[in-house]
């Protein structure tokens, strides 16, 4: 198997924290891909035939190089050697490189967060395969924290105040931002330094939590599923902050395909991957990861995140169209 790394991943936060979907959504894949080898026994390791799947860089942002190192080896040694010995994974730090890629045949499998999904597919022909489900089902929400004893009620209340967020992705507008954005624009705000008195990003969707908690920052935005894994931890976080603002119905990570695959192959790639909660290894995983298990996708997944994305441009086609 041959193992490309484009760009260098690295992340201040040990793999043991696991809440950040994105990173969970790639390990998985590897899981996959190696419940994939198992499965398609027609497949011999004399065969020329390969799977070669792409991620981006951004799916490990909480993961550790040597994480991801040690998690390929491990399914290198236990299982592409031995059932199908000609495997191919890529990390690409950009779209464009990736989609160069796909469009020439050199991948035909992407684990992507869905917002770069959705930025792929207007230059290349994927279609979504599978989707993460947690415990609470396909959807994900995103969550505005304050201090409970704070006098913030509403967002129009935060102007002039300080904002801790996730790391912005380099590579499209991420969805933390497109509400941030929707937000701000409603209440005829140019922009983040002229609404907050200050910005902050943090590596890690967990640490944007603690600054508002230790009233280092008046309020931030997490996904519910990190609000409620870090109060697991700490049960006074969630005695001590509060959400104002909550935006629902949104998409988790996408496992996509070349669209161009034989239909034949592409049904051999989604029993693979909704398998895999039933193997021991793969069970294991899903639950160290706070995943319950993948699930076909289906068009009304992706409502909620498309109806984010469009309010978005029709607010900022409603500023361009004043001005």
């Amino acid at each position: 198997m041959k193992i490309i790394f484009k760009g260098k991943h690295t992340a201040d936060i040990r793999i043991s924290h696991y809440i950040k979907c994105h990173c969970l959504i790639v390990v998985i894949c590897f899981m996959a891909i190696a419940q994939l080898f198992f499965n398609i026994t027609c497949v011999k390791a004399e065969d020329n035939s390969r799977l070669r799947i792409g991620f981006t860089g951004s799916a490990f942002q909480d993961v550790t190089n040597t994480d991801i190192k040690a998690a390929v080896s491990v399914l290198i040694q236990k299982v592409v050697w031995k059932h199908f010995g000609k495997g191919e994974s890529r990390f690409y730090e950009t779209l464009p490189e990736m989609a160069t890629d796909l469009k020439n045949r050199k991948i035909e499998v992407l684990a992507t967060p869905v917002e770069e999904f959705m930025e792929l597919r207007k230059q290349v022909p994927i279609e979504p395969l599978l989707i993460s489900s947690a415990d609470k089902g396909t959807e994900m929400e995103m969550v505005l924290l304050v201090r409970k004893d704070s006098s913030f009620r509403s967002f129009r209340d935060l102007r002039g105040r300080s904002i801790v967020i996730p790391m912005r992705n380099p590579r499209c507008l991420d969805m933390y931002m497109a509400w941030l954005e929707i937000m701000l624009m409603e209440e005829g705000s140019k922009g983040l330094n002229t609404f907050f008195s200050s910005v902050k990003d943090t590596r890690t969707a967990a640490k944007a939590i603690m600054p508002v908690f230790f009233r280092q920052a008046d309020a931030c935005i997490v996904t519910r599923q990190v609000f409620e894994l870090t109060a697991e931890l700490n049960p006074q976080i969630n005695r001590e902050l509060t959400i104002i603002s909550r935006k629902g119905g949104l998409s988790q990570g996408i496992i996509a395909v070349d669209r161009r695959l034989p239909e034949e192959s592409k049904e051999k790639l989604r029993q693979a991957f909704l398998t895999l909660h039933q193997t021991p290894e793969g069970k294991q995983l899903l639950m160290l990861f706070k995943v319950r298990k993948l699930v076909p996708f289906a068009p009304g997944y992706m409502k909620g995140t498309e109806a984010l994305y469009a309010e978005h441009s029709r607010q900022k086609n409603m500023i361009v169209g004043k001005h």
